[in-house]
C-alpha cells in the first residue's frame, strides 16, 4: 500500500538485510504509512540518549542493537502527509501497535519461508509475553530489533 521515502531507504540501507526485508514488506501491506527514524546510531548519539534518560544503554559498556554495523535494530514513526495530523500520531501508542502487529507477521512469514534467519523483539513488549506496554519497566514503542 506505502513505500519508504527517500530519508527513510537511507536509514533501512544502514540495518541487517532480515530488517530490511521484514520492513519492506510491512510497508508494502500496511494501511498506516510509517517511516524509519533511525537505523544505525553512532556511539556518541547513543550516549546522549542514555544520558538524556531515553536509552537504558550507554553505548561505553555495552552496545546497543543500534551500534553495530549493520544496524540490528530501527526506530519508526508513523507518517501522514497532513503536518497537523501527524503531530498527533507521530508516536502514538495504537498505531505503533498496529504497525508491530504487521511488522511481527512479516516476519513469522518470511522467517517461515527461510528468507531471514532472525526473529525480532519490540520495545513495547519486551519479554514478548503477549501483555504489551503494561508490564514493560523501560518502553520505547518506535523500537524494533533482531534477535
Amino acid at each position: 500500500m506505502h513505500k519508504f521515502g527517500k530519508n527513510s531507504l537511507n536509514k533501512l540501507s544502514t540495518c541487517h538485510v532480515d530488517l530490511q526485508k521484514i520492513l519492506s514488506l510491512a510497508i508494502s501491506r500496511s494501511l498506516l504509512d510509517f517511516g524509519i527514524s533511525e537505523g544505525h546510531r553512532s556511539l556518541e548519539r547513543q550516549k546522549m540518549l542514555f544520558d538524556e534518560g531515553k536509552s537504558t544503554i550507554d553505548g561505553i559498556s555495552r552496545f546497543g542493537k543500534h551500534n553495530y554495523t549493520p544496524s540490528m535494530a530501527a526506530d519508526l514513526y508513523i507518517y501522514h502527509p497532513d503536518n497537523e495530523i501527524r503531530k498527533k500520531i507521530i508516536y502514538d501508542k495504537i498505531h505503533l501497535a498496529y504497525i508491530m502487529g504487521i511488522i511481527a507477521s512479516c516476519a513469522s512469514e518470511l522467517l517461515e519461508k527461510g528468507k531471514i534467519f532472525h526473529r525480532i523483539r519490540w520495545g513495547g513488549n519486551w519479554d514478548s509475553d503477549g501483555l504489551l506496554v503494561i508490564d514493560q519497566k523501560f518502553q520505547d514503542l518506535p523500537h524494533i530489533e533482531l534477535i
